[in-house]
């Protein structure tokens, strides 16, 4: 490479070729400068020496970590249990758990007592208590329509829960104010 308006002679360009390409700076600029960038508050201040190593395991870390662990699980632990022991009571309360025989004898029992209670209800004589009749007639058809899911669950293709739900469903629509007639206005 030799350029035309270079002005060097040959032994100055052999001086500079000879200069090393990188300099080491002198030791201590660099804490030097770090100390100075940190003093006018240009660069943060660490929040331990540079030069220390860090301690992974300090003792009340560890014994922190280790109790808190241990109540986590001890609370997983009983939660669980008062969980499954409340599921279990009102499973025995309920009458499940047992055989399908012993479970269609509950629903037997629990459904003549439905009946009867409603038979209650209708022989009553008291026609001037209109609210609570009406509050017995929607608590009975609402009982009568979780029946009838659950029947439907049971047997999907049943067509008399089908009738009964969507009976049900056509009294609450009847039931149900008209929705408001919107007027649009055209300008």
């Amino acid at each position: 490479m030799t350029d035309p308006h270079d002005e060097l002679t040959p032994a100055e360009r052999q001086a500079f070729q000879a200069l090393p390409l990188e300099a080491e700076p002198p030791k201590g600029l660099e804490d030097r400068t770090v100390a100075l960038l940190q003093a006018r508050g240009v660069l943060a201040v660490p929040l331990r020496p540079v030069g220390t190593v860090p301690r992974r395991w300090q003792p009340a870390w560890l014994v922190g970590a280790l109790a808190a662990s241990v109540a986590l699980f001890a609370s997983g632990f009983a939660s669980g249990q008062y969980l499954g022991a409340r599921s279990a009571t009102i499973a025995a309360a309920v009458g499940l758990g047992g055989s399908i025989a012993e479970r269609t004898q509950h629903v037997q029992r629990t459904g003549s007592d439905y009946v009867a209670a409603l038979a209650a209800l209708s022989q009553e004589r008291d026609t001037s208590d209109i609210a609570g009749r009406q509050q017995a007639t929607q608590t009975a058809l609402s009982a009568l329509g979780a029946a009838a899911q659950e029947v439907a669950r049971l047997v999907p293709d049943d067509p008399l829960a089908a009738a009964v739900l969507r009976g049900l469903t056509e009294r609450r629509r009847a039931a149900q104010p008209p929705a408001a007639q919107r007027a649009v206005v055209w300008y």
